[in-house]
């Protein structure tokens, strides 16, 4: 079964992550595109890299079927969020500011990556069909890889259990230099632009797809920014 069959007509919640947790940086952001479109931004994505490595050959270097916004020209960033932007789905995003984060909870990411997704998926997934399949779409390379044997199971007895969701819940980990994953590359670029609007006050990019933006999440609510 490919991609296309196993996402067609369900929702996908498309999931990627910018900065770092405590290394670098006051900010770290996670990221989410929810759509039942996934084939129409796969499309996209796989036309708009594919000739974007034909103009700047030299991007070809370090990834097989990627451009990482973090590697991408200007003019890359800001033509992909315009066309994703065109496309049926909602942003939202949470962002944490590393500045105010218990040291204890910084100190196990795995579990403070696991907290920071249930609280973005809890802004996300508020209503639903009984019985409706809902795939989670993640980069296998990041933060995500620390958490993948735990983050499925805790969202699932969160959902299932402590909110008594009747859904389907379908967690995957896709390598974001796959032939498959385009999509998730859309995913870090609004991540990408989410961190640059944060960590350094940059609207540039943010701007293109805040009409898109659903919900908003910032942790600590009290402390951040300050």
């Amino acid at each position: 079964m490919n991609s296309f069959t196993k996402y067609q007509n369900n929702r996908c919640i498309i999931i990627d992550e910018s900065g770092n947790l405590g290394s670098s940086g006051r900010y770290f952001v996670i990221a989410a595109i929810d759509t039942y479109n996934y084939k129409s931004l796969y499309n996209i994505m796989h036309t708009k890299i594919g000739l974007a490595k034909k103009i700047f050959p030299e991007l070809t270097k370090l990834h097989i079927h990627e451009i990482k916004a973090k590697d991408a020209y200007p003019c890359i960033k800001y033509h992909l969020l315009e066309c994703i932007t065109k496309k049926e789905l909602k942003i939202s995003y949470i962002v944490a500011d590393l500045y105010h984060v218990k040291p204890k909870l910084l100190a196990d990411k795995n579990i403070f990556y696991n907290f920071m997704m249930k609280l973005l998926l809890d802004s996300i997934i508020t209503t639903f069909k009984n019985g409706e399949h809902i795939n989670i779409l993640c980069d296998n390379k990041t933060t995500k890889v620390a958490s993948a044997n735990t983050f499925e199971e805790y969202i699932k007895l969160h959902f299932l259990y402590d909110k008594d969701f009747d859904i389907i819940f379908n967690v995957e980990y896709i390598d974001s230099d796959s032939r498959y994953a385009y999509p998730i590359q859309a995913a870090d670029y609004i991540a990408n632009a989410i961190y640059g609007y944060y960590e350094f006050n940059d609207s540039s990019y943010y701007n293109i797809f805040l009409k898109k933006i659903h919900k908003i999440n910032t942790f600590p609510i009290k402390l951040f920014g300050k």
